[in-house]
């Protein structure tokens, strides 16, 4: 070996054993290495099915003008399902009809009610009529089902003739309690109707939907695998296995997959005979749905027992409406899929507003949003309450005795970008770091209980008296504020490159 060889193999190996060490990590079988966590959210390059992509003049075009762009192709592989009650508020449902449920066609939507009845043209069907009689029954112990009674009330009034939506015995509250026989029911039903779809979208009537949006965000996903999708609400305890579970919150809708719902609906049968070991669907989970007020739960429930946990995907599926959410960094460039609790005129404007400005190669994203419903359009509004919280990014209580002193605190604070003041008695100024427009609130007067020093002391000063409490009244007045200059300025910084699509998760929540 030359004396220049014996120079150079050291440095091979040093350098071998220093690729070693940085690249080992990557040489290791993929079973011996730690998971990566995944990223919180991922590039998805998709395109909008609607021809045109978007309209001109939408203000003077008729809903027939604009829904000539709808993607009916598209309902081949996702099945839309409405769910209403007939004692709903006729504007809402008015609204529904003229806006996210206005381009289907007769044949594509399945709109499942209590009441056997056509509306905007679409016939809704009772889904509870062909219900097993065990739903009427007494139960073991010999109660009626009340719930009932309020369904067979409303029908001998509509035979009658005499049935009116102001008259409806299944309306407000009572409406509620029937209504969580729905769920399991519009899912089998939806099922037997149209089976096989890729993808099953369910929601409501005050529940907003970007079709655009939606059809892309499912374009993405394997309608095979086991999809349960929502915004997640906290469920059921699992004893079994000593976790708790997640539903989805029914309001801003909810989305299962063929696959899904095949694990959902499937029965075990006798190998030797044939016959199906496991009860009907709709038998079994009756006992549930007379104990449990919340329909929606007891379908996470039912999905969670099928082997099908929810897939949470807020903000895409948002509990909340447009003029109360709370504009923050984390949720402006994602896109918006549905919301929830939209006032009529919001949801029929959002509407039309989307048809003007959908785009070709990205889905309409929150940021887009803000320009569809100005927060900061005044820089002070009277009667009017901005402080609707947001977990993601909570109000700051202070103390100012006048709404400039309470502006001036804002101000004061590098990240506030709005304020609101409760007026001079209580002297309550809440600071906040995030964007949101807010509600119309009066002034009132208030009662709170506060606690009489020295009032759980007993006749001999031992304590074992009973606590005693003075009533003090507060009069409120609701001024909301909001720094312009301020919001302007973030969002000229907070330009949107890419969509931010966001994975799973039930840690995610509102």
């Amino acid at each position: 070996m030359t004396k220049r060889h014996q120079r150079i193999i050291p440095v091979i190996a040093l350098a071998l054993l220093l690729a070693l060490f940085y690249l080992g990590d990557r040489w290791r079988p993929s079973w011996s290495r730690p998971p990566s966590p995944p990223p919180e959210f991922y590039p998805f390059e998709t395109a909008s099915a609607f021809f045109p992509v978007a309209h001109d003049d939408v203000a003077n075009k008729t809903i027939e003008e604009l829904c000539a762009s709808f993607p009916h192709h598209l309902t081949q592989r996702i099945q839309p399902v409405l769910k209403m009650g007939h004692g709903e508020n006729r504007d809402m449902i008015d609204a529904q009809f003229q806006s996210v449920s206005a381009c289907f066609g007769a044949d594509e939507l399945l709109v499942f009610s209590d009441l056997d009845e056509v509306i905007h043209g679409r016939h809704a069907i009772d889904i509870l009529a062909n219900l097993p009689r065990a739903y009427r029954d007494n139960d073991a112990e010999g109660h009626e089902n009340p719930d009932y009674a309020n369904y067979e009330a409303m029908y001998a009034l509509s035979r009658e003739g005499k049935l009116t939506v102001d008259n409806d015995p299944a309306r407000g509250k009572n409406g509620w309690r029937l209504d969580k026989y729905k769920f399991l029911a519009e899912v089998e039903r939806a099922w037997l109707m149209r089976p096989g779809r890729d993808f099953y979208v369910f929601y409501e009537t005050d529940t907003y939907i970007s079709w655009d949006n939606m059809f892309r965000f499912l374009s993405m996903l394997d309608p095979q695998a086991l999809f349960y999708i929502g915004s997640p609400s906290p469920g059921r305890h699992d004893e079994q296995k000593k976790v708790d579970t997640w539903f989805a919150n029914g309001g801003p809708g909810f989305v299962l997959s063929r696959g899904a719902i095949e694990k959902l609906l499937g029965r075990r049968s006798s190998p030797i005979h044939g016959q199906f070991i496991d009860p009907p669907f709709s038998l079994r989970w009756l006992d549930l749905l007379r104990s449990d007020p919340c329909g929606d739960s007891i379908l996470g429930w039912a999905m969670w027992t099928a082997g099908v946990p929810l897939s949470g995907f807020f903000p895409l599926f948002n509990p909340y409406p447009a003029h109360v959410l709370p504009y923050t960094d984390r949720m402006w460039c994602q896109p918006f899929l549905t919301m929830h609790k939209l006032r009529p005129e919001d949801m029929t404007g959002l509407w039309r507003w989307e048809n003007a400005n959908r785009k070709l190669g990205r889905p309409l994203l929150y940021s887009d949003l803000f320009v569809f419903l100005p927060v900061a359009s005044e820089d002070v509004r009277s009667n009017w309450d901005n402080t609707l919280w947001d977990r993601l990014a909570p109000g700051h209580d202070t103390k100012a005795d006048s709404l400039q002193a309470c502006k001036q605190a804002c101000e004061d604070s590098s990240v506030c970008m709005q304020y609101h003041w409760q007026g001079e008695q209580t002297q309550k100024c809440v600071l906040q770091a995030f964007m949101s427009l807010g509600v119309a609130k009066n002034p009132e007067t208030v009662e709170r209980k506060i606690p009489i020093a020295g009032g759980d002391q007993g006749k001999d000063g031992a304590g074992e008296g009973e606590e005693k409490f003075e009533i003090v009244k507060e009069d409120l007045s609701y001024t909301s504020g909001w720094l312009k200059a301020r919001i302007d300025r973030w969002v000229e910084e907070h330009v949107c490159k890419t969509p931010d699509w966001v994975f799973p998760s039930i840690e995610r929540h509102y």
